[in-house]
């Protein structure tokens, strides 16, 4: 969905459970979730270690987090305290416990591991110290250790510090797994990096301990494959050699229409049409001018969480909480945030008319609101009201103008302005329009964050397309060499 405003209770995310959606609904996104700051706002829940954790030196540490709705994120961190540091990181969002405690059973039944419940401050300690400890060889921790931060607390100068057993014998001891993938990299690290006669390499034919690819759960949507963006020299070749040109994904259409000489950003941006919407600058700070008393934030908050993880999109009614919403208006009839709560609760329900209803209403009484226009475009958008789209825009097309008093906005103000229009211009036959839009809003970093609604970015891919398959087809009867093709992929923008 287009992003409601930054403020104390957060950006808007779907819940994980797995139902069959309705169409053209937005994908809870547990990544953007946890980059809103929210999951260290839960309660914690369960702080578990393996009890002779200090022998063993390498185990799994849990840690997890309770929602308002009984769900629970939770982390499981392989810690290595011999060298290594953080050598692996699962990471559930918003899950069912039944799935936690699954994976609890796990451990238990195929590692033999016995877990006690401990305090938060030493869980904290054990996995900060190991990251510490192989810092000093050069070894950082696992890639999805960013995520992990973003569930626990953070780690300041002033937290608490245990004692945790690092290395042996005054060693650090690396065990090298034929098997790791890794493993060529911690070597190398800890050549470079360690002095002579403070660690031992151990080489090693078995790891007894699991790794993320032996859990296939169908849930774990925490894990995606490398967006094309990211895709290097050898990852196009392949593609290119492939030669599967037929079933593109929506994001490889989209990546290579920007690619091509006509829809260059860099060429774009210096003409007369374009060049305006430049004139503003991005931010992830809060924006917002208006003040919250601490009740009604509290309150707000209250509504948020209730609202973040029902289940409206699955027929779902939820009466208790619009009469919530509802009586926080009457309390607070100037808090526009309750009214865009209002809205979603309607749009999530799939009662379009009475969203539409509703974000007029918040047109009309919050004139200056941003994602008032955006909330109402959306709606026109999923009721298929192309041609209305301008009017529920004011007929502003660029952000500066509908709020001239400003230069700098939120990268969720970038994405709720912008969005609408991509999805206008491309449904009308502008592509060029709606791909500067597109590349405008990857220039400030907003969809790494908060991508595209699906309907916007299905409506951009399939105009894309008509353009983006005549190519295909000229690479693949060879009319398009390799060195081409990644000239074009991988030539600098």
């Amino acid at each position: 969905m287009f992003l409601k405003e930054t403020l104390p209770c957060g950006t808007k995310v779907r819940t994980m459970t797995k139902k069959k959606p309705k169409p053209q609904k937005t994908t809870f996104n547990p990544i953007t979730y946890l980059k809103t700051g929210n999951a260290r706002k839960l309660p914690v829940f369960e702080c578990l270690l393996p009890k002779d954790w200090e022998e063993i030196k390498k185990f799994p540490v849990i840690f997890s987090r309770k929602h308002v709705n009984g769900n629970v994120t939770f982390i499981s961190v392989l810690v290595d305290l011999l060298c290594t540091g953080v050598k692996d990181v699962l990471f559930f969002v918003n899950e069912p416990e039944s799935l936690y405690r699954e994976i609890l059973d796990t451990y238990r039944e195929e590692l033999m591991l016995d877990f006690e419940p401990v305090s938060y401050e030493l869980i904290h300690n054990v996995i900060f110290e190991s990251v510490a400890f192989a810092d000093e060889y050069g070894i950082a921790p696992h890639e999805d250790f960013r995520y992990a931060e973003m569930i626990l607390n953070e780690d300041s100068d002033d937290f608490p510090r245990i004692e945790v057993p690092l290395g042996e014998g005054g060693k650090a001891q690396l065990y090298l797994n034929f098997d790791d993938e890794r493993a060529p990299y911690f070597e190398r690290q800890i050549l470079k990096y360690g002095e002579a006669g403070s660690y031992e390499i151990i080489r090693n034919d078995f790891d007894p301990f699991l790794d993320e690819d032996d859990f296939d759960e169908e849930d774990m949507e925490d894990k995606y494959s490398e967006p094309c963006f990211t895709w290097d020299e050898w990852d196009w070749k392949e593609f290119y050699e492939e030669g599967n040109f037929v079933k593109l994904t929506n994001e490889i259409v989209i990546y290579t229409l920007t690619r091509l000489p006509e829809y260059s950003y860099d060429e774009m941006i210096e003409e007369p049409m374009f060049a305006p919407f430049l004139e503003i600058f991005h931010t992830d700070e809060p924006t917002s001018k208006y003040s919250f008393t601490k009740e009604e934030q509290k309150y707000m908050a209250e509504v948020y969480e209730r609202l973040e993880f029902s289940d409206l999109e699955f027929d779902e009614a939820d009466p208790e909480l619009l009469k919530m919403i509802e009586t926080g208006i009457k309390k607070y009839p100037k808090n526009r945030i309750l009214h865009q709560y209002k809205w979603e609760y309607f749009q999530r329900s799939g009662d379009l008319p009475q969203s539409l209803e509703v974000a007029l209403e918040m047109k009309a009484k919050f004139p200056d609101y941003l994602f008032g226009l955006s909330c109402h475009a959306q709606t026109l958008i999923e009721m298929g009201e192309v041609d209305s789209i301008p009017e529920a825009m004011n007929d502003f097309t660029k952000i500066q103008d509908f709020l001239p008093e400003r230069e700098k906005f939120h990268i969720t103000e970038l994405q709720s302005f912008y969005s609408p229009w991509i999805y206008y211009y491309a449904k009308t036959g502008q592509l060029r329009a709606a791909s500067f839009l597109f590349d405008l809003l990857e220039d400030h970093f907003v969809l790494i964050s908060f991508p595209l609604h699906p309907l916007v970015e299905t409506a951009l891919a399939e105009a894309a397309l008509k353009v983006v398959e005549p190519f295909y087809k000229k690479v693949k009867a060879g009319e398009v060499s390799i060195e081409e093709f990644l000239d074009l992929m991988m030539g600098e923008d």
